[in-house]
């Protein structure tokens, strides 16, 4: 690494032991450096689907359930007991007592309240329209109310299957009442929860700092500070690892993970990846309203060869929407074999006679899901044009980039999803259902509407038992195969390297990096 970068961080890591609130000592470790791609979007919960975003908000935020520590299985947090009454549409839940805030303000029912109604109610004083995850996953909820300081109520329009699991999700993280309100829609650069660390400073696209949160009623972090710091380029961020400018680095590329394997101070942590990376196809208008041009492009991409190059054998390549570690994964759906052949008949067949570039929208910010988005990108549309198609890559910043697929300005898009909950309506119904289809907010940004998909996935909803869900989400792959709205890409692995003095790190299987119980080694 350059001296300048060096004397960069050797300062940056000074300020950060001297900033914070009045009255902070000054701290006796070395922060701990975590580099990544790119920085967050926002650090309101109700507001955030990127994984930049999440990271930092799961340290500051908690909400009324977590997951276990490497699971999917839900236990309390500031809840600490629940029940559901005989109907299952009214959940009661007893909050932990002797919280509080960064703020210093009283964790209790009402924050719970003002949290959930804030997202749910549009006449609510400090309500926005872009709060997309409550659009798309917690429109069911239809009142939370004030049992008494520490109790709260949560009335649901019918039974959830997984709404428990949905209930440990960030964007329902608790916020301060007090902090929304003195910022109003400035929140989401003045963070305020209950979490173990708090921010203490961000620097839009450059780092985001955050203290211990000394009163954390979970007990204080071992580290007292953490600086994600943002490093676009993947032999920086590589650098900045063998240099020792930094301890944890996400998003490097597949070559680099090599070197940092074969280093004996190093290490790599992965796991088995909940997530899909996919091209979606805008199935609202032309030529992808064309079931045979759809079945013409997932025989065109070759999807061996994409991750072979882009994730250098640390994926599999995908045959639907969800993964195979999943309950109710199906392996005998129909299956588009790359067959430029068929691909070109197909699209003959269609009458499709392609004057007009096709739009194909990638993000330039590499992705936990997708490590080089614009190679992907290159690769497909070579795919597409060698069996006659006209493609346009239209390359975006990753903010930029979600606004214009959610209006439906593309004709195809490269996208993925990593799994909130462990549950498979988290895939099929965020990302396929015609619920979550509107232009401007959507996530199903194939914008596939399907009224037998939309009542199986409804009817899997309501459903308690495992086995029948099963037996409905089966059904749905299938539709959902046969229609072709997506050609789904891969399922990577979550790596993340880290000095081998870094000892506690956790992935989940959402792909949050827990730091609760990280020590750093001397």
């Amino acid at each position: 690494m350059l001296n300048s970068e060096r004397l960069q961080v050797i300062a940056l890591t000074v300020v950060v032991l001297l900033v914070g609130c009045k009255g902070d000592k000054i701290a006796k470790l070395r922060p701990l450096i975590v580099v990544s791609p790119g920085d967050a979007l926002t650090l309101d919960p109700a507001e955030a689907t990127d994984s930049e975003s999440m990271q930092i908000i799961t340290k500051i935020y908690e909400p009324l359930v977590r997951y276990k520590d490497n699971s999917s299985e839900v236990e309390g947090a500031l809840a600490t007991k629940w029940t559901v009454d005989k109907s299952g549409t009214i959940w009661t839940f007893k909050l932990r007592k002797r919280v509080r805030f960064h703020d210093g303000s009283p964790f209790n029912a009402d924050a719970v309240v003002f949290t959930f109604e804030r997202q749910r109610n549009r006449k609510h004083a400090y309500h926005s329209m872009d709060f997309p995850y409550w659009e798309n996953t917690f429109r069911n909820i239809v009142a939370t109310k004030k049992v008494d300081a520490h109790t709260v109520s949560i009335t649901i329009k019918k039974p959830f299957a997984p709404f428990l699991a949905n209930l440990a999700m960030f964007p329902v993280s608790i916020v301060s009442p007090t902090a929304v309100k003195k910022h109003s829609k400035n929140f989401r650069n003045h963070p305020v929860g209950t979490g173990p660390y708090r921010l203490l400073r961000w620097n839009k696209g450059s780092l985001i700092a955050l203290a211990h949160n000394k009163r954390y009623w979970g007990g204080k972090p071992h580290v007292e500070r953490l600086v994600f710091k943002v490093v676009p380029d993947a032999s920086d961020r590589l650098s900045s690892l063998l240099s020792g400018t930094a301890s944890v680095v996400h998003g490097l590329s597949p070559q680099d993970r090599q070197i940092v394997q074969l280093h004996p101070e190093l290490s790599v942590h992965r796991t088995t990846g909940n997530n899909i990376s996919y091209l979606a196809l805008n199935t609202s208008r032309a030529p992808f309203n064309n079931l045979r041009v759809r079945q013409a492009v997932n025989h065109a991409v070759n999807k061996a060869a994409l991750v072979k190059l882009i994730y250098q054998g640390l994926a599999l390549p995908a045959r639907g929407p969800i993964p195979p570690s999943m309950w109710g994964y199906r392996r005998d759906i129909t299956d588009y074999k790359f067959d430029p052949q068929r691909a070109r008949k197909l699209l003959r067949e269609s009458g499709h006679q392609g004057n007009v570039p096709l739009r194909l929208y990638t993000s330039s910010t590499p992705r936990p899901y997708m490590p080089s988005p614009v190679l992907a990108a290159k690769m497909i549309a070579n795919n597409l044009m060698d069996i006659g198609l006209d493609i346009e890559i239209v390359i975006k910043p990753l903010a930029e980039h979600f606004r214009a697929i959610r209006k439906g300005e593309h004709d195809l898009c490269l996208l993925g999803w990593v799994g909130d909950n462990g549950d498979p309506d988290n895939f099929l119904y965020v990302l396929l259902d015609s619920d979550n289809a509107t232009f401007g907010t959507a996530q199903n940004v194939a914008f596939f509407r399907h009224q037998g998909v939309h009542d199986l996935l409804a009817k899997a909803q309501t459903e308690s038992r495992r086995k029948n869900r099963v037996q409905i989400y089966t059904r749905v792959q299938s539709v959902i195969a046969d229609q072709a709205p997506w050609v789904p890409l891969a399922h990577t692995q979550v790596v993340v390297a880290a000095s081998k003095r870094v000892k506690g790190l956790q992935i989940q299987p959402s792909h949050e990096i827990r730091y609760r119980r990280v020590r750093v080694k001397d």
